[in-house]
């Protein structure tokens, strides 16, 4: 009996004890089960309001997950279309060309102008008679004829103006302003992805493992709200030594055993680590502690439903590497 006792050793996963000693020789490796979660965050910041999943419970694709309350992209939102109106109000000016009011100013400036041609036209010829006669001075006649050419450019220049009114802007000046409604655009839309970030849905279908905040609290941007997980996510890990190593190979079919399994849970080989490392402490006995393994993943055939459970122990048993 003592012989049989020190033949036995203990083996420790996660906390748990499982006898080694058994009435037949076992061949099973120990291991436990982890997963790949899909934690759940968004890029903006603000107050939790509302959470509408709950741990444990089963959700699908685009299903709605929490609520938030960001004051700052409410108002990012309101700045970025007031931009994109303001830009557009804009491009729309510099093509249509000046606005009717203003070309119904400059009208009434060239007719003015126009009149006060006339008038200068008629002094000029009143003073070139009046100096004919001898009843005028050259110095009149010289301040006449300036006058009479202050007022046929002043026409002129009115007429340019009306004329360039009617056009619509440059080229460049209005590529520029149309380069400024596609910014203000691109800006709006920006903002308007990230008001629907504060209201996130699950990409996954798959269960809530855990709620990280309650409603209420303040959630930086970037920090993980939810955490969900794939049935496709669950993969049982387990090590063995060097020496077993040539006999499996990825895609070799193993049975997974856990205390609370009905039946052993068919997995396969996913994943073979290349370097080998001491037993992790997670899974060790005093006969091979100091001995170097090598870290093998399984994925388990049934993708739907969850067999396993994230930290789990298990005890994996190896079929015969396929041909």
């Amino acid at each position: 009996m003592r012989k049989l006792i020190g033949l036995c050793g203990w083996l420790f996963l996660g906390g748990i004890g499982l006898s080694a000693c058994q009435q037949e020789a076992d061949t099973s490796l120990p291991g436990y089960v982890e997963a790949d979660y899909v934690r759940i965050a968004t890029p903006v910041a603000g107050y939790l309001r509302e959470l509408q999943v709950a741990e444990g419970q089963a959700v699908t694709v685009e299903q709605p997950l929490f609520r938030l309350e960001s004051n700052e992209s409410i108002s990012n939102q309101q700045a970025a279309a007031a931009a994109l109106q303001k830009a557009q109000a804009q491009a729309a000016d510099l093509n249509k060309g000046k606005r009717s009011e203003e070309i119904t100013a400059l009208q009434a400036q060239l007719s003015a102008a126009q009149a006060a041609l006339r008038l200068s036209e008629q002094e000029l010829s009143r003073q070139q008679r009046l100096r004919l006669q001898g009843f005028s001075n050259q110095s009149t006649l010289d301040q006449a004829a300036s006058t009479r050419l202050q007022a046929q450019g002043k026409v002129r220049d009115l007429n340019a103006q009306l004329a360039l009114a009617a056009q619509a802007a440059r080229v460049d000046v209005r590529q520029a302003a149309q380069a400024d409604v596609i910014a203000a655009t691109a800006q709006l839309n920006h903002a308007d992805w990230l008001m629907t970030q504060t209201t996130p849905h699950s990409p996954v279908t798959g269960r809530v493992e855990e709620t990280l905040y309650q409603v209420g609290e303040w959630i930086p941007a970037g920090s993980p709200v939810i955490t969900l997980l794939e049935p496709e996510a669950v993969k049982v890990r387990f090590y063995i030594p060097e020496a077993t190593l040539a006999t499996i190979k990825p895609g070799q079919s193993i049975n997974v055993s856990c205390d609370s399994c009905q039946q052993p849970i068919p997995a396969r080989i996913s994943f073979i680590a290349n370097n080998a490392e001491y037993t992790p402490p997670v899974i060790y006995s005093k006969e091979n502690r100091s001995k170097l393994v090598f870290m093998v993943e399984a994925k388990p055939l049934d993708t739907k439903t969850f067999l396993l459970h994230p930290g789990q122990p298990v005890a994996v048993t190896l079929a015969k590497a396929e041909q």
